[in-house]
């Protein structure tokens, strides 16, 4: 009977053994995937850049000709360097409809953009030599990495928030016009 009564309390044991194990398990498991979680999290929150809007100039779009009906005015930034037209309105949350982006390249060539780290919907204007606009990509898509090309060459490229296009019904052959601001 004592040698029954070993065997059993050694199975005791055993089993409250493996139960303390998996409890210490479980928890050492749950704690390191908190940690996980609140180190993400905190990285996240510490990474988030939103880059606030600073006006440069003033942009105004007309029906067809210079002289046209005003169909869009509003306040744009400037990006002629390469490491601006790089940034362009990528680590912004948002962009007011008045408000937009002038990139300025060197010489009219066929352009092509795209929505990589842009978190909000862009129409894509792009505009010849002489200020009219050849295309528009209209509503890109947020962090899309498809290419957005200009449908003819292209010197200056006008990004303005998506669906500004369709609601100041603005179309190729439109006239673009910009006064930067010293």
């Amino acid at each position: 009977m004592a040698k029954r009564r070993s065997t059993k309390t050694i199975w005791v044991r055993i089993i409250a053994f493996g139960l303390v194990i998996i409890f210490l398990g479980g928890y050492v498991a749950q704690s390191t995937l908190d940690l996980l979680a609140s180190r993400e999290q905190k990285q996240e929150q510490t990474t988030h850049i939103n880059v606030p809007f600073k006006a440069q100039g003033v942009v105004n779009i007309r029906e067809g000709v210079p002289e046209g009906a005003l169909l869009y005015t509003g306040n744009i930034e400037i990006a002629d360097t390469d490491q601006k037209r790089e940034q362009g309105l990528m680590l912004r949350d948002s962009l007011a409809f008045d408000q937009g982006m002038l990139f300025i390249f060197p010489q009219e060539q066929m352009q092509s953009f795209w929505m990589k780290n842009t978190r909000i919907s862009l129409d894509i204007i792009y505009i010849d030599d002489d200020g009219k606009i050849v295309s528009i990509a209209r509503d890109a898509k947020p962090y899309d990495t498809t290419p957005l090309p200009s449908e003819a060459p292209a010197r200056y490229v006008l990004e303005i928030p998506g669906g500004a296009c369709a609601e100041a019904d603005i179309n190729p052959g439109d006239h673009v016009t910009w006064v930067i601001s010293q």
